[in-house]
């Protein structure tokens, strides 16, 4: 099978909750696109198994996939990938308990999803890093953070229209907004 087939029946699978199976269709796209020479390919289906491997709980095993994905988005120098991989890392980290990892991969996600101009995964970052300075009790920061997220949120519910304003207040109170 080619690579795109392994990939469909792993998003099958992964759907269906068959994690292993999915794990197992993804590693056989992964070689079919480095075996047809498709690097980027190669790299998310490593990122697609690092997301199964955490559904599973598997942390070791989602932390060197999401590391290999994110290093091979980096050397070729994708930058929303390397970004989206260095998010799972961040999220994979906050579910272990790794506040401060996970503050560390999210601020590299960020910075790069800026440098893409993408302003809808910019703002999701924004979100999960506001979480995990909240479990750090830092809730300043996890303020900071939430207001960042919909300061570059594409669309804003009108309850968060009215918390954009609320978080501005304070500012407009001392005469800087």
């Amino acid at each position: 099978m080619d690579g795109k087939t392994w990939q469909d029946q792993g998003l099958t699978h992964y759907q269906a909750g068959a994690y292993d199976q999915a794990i197992d269709a993804f590693a056989n796209a992964q070689a079919a696109y480095e075996q047809a020479g498709d690097p980027e390919s190669a790299a998310e289906m490593l990122n697609n198994q690092g997301v199964a491997y955490r559904m599973l709980q598997e942390w070791n095993k989602a932390e060197m996939t999401f590391t290999e994905a994110r290093d091979r988005f980096t050397h070729l120098g994708d930058r929303g990938r390397q970004a989206q991989a260095a998010t799972n890392l961040g999220m994979l980290a906050n579910a272990r308990g790794k506040s401060k990892e996970a503050v560390a991969y999210f601020e590299e996600a960020i910075a790069a999803f800026q440098t893409q101009r993408d302003r809808a995964r910019e703002s999701d970052t924004w979100r999960v890093l506001s979480l995990a300075y909240f479990k750090q009790r830092r809730l300043l920061d996890a303020l900071s953070a939430y207001s960042a997220a919909l300061n570059c949120a594409p669309r804003l519910s009108l309850g968060q229209r009215f918390l954009r304003w609320l978080f501005r207040l304070p500012l407009r109170l001392l005469g800087g907004g």
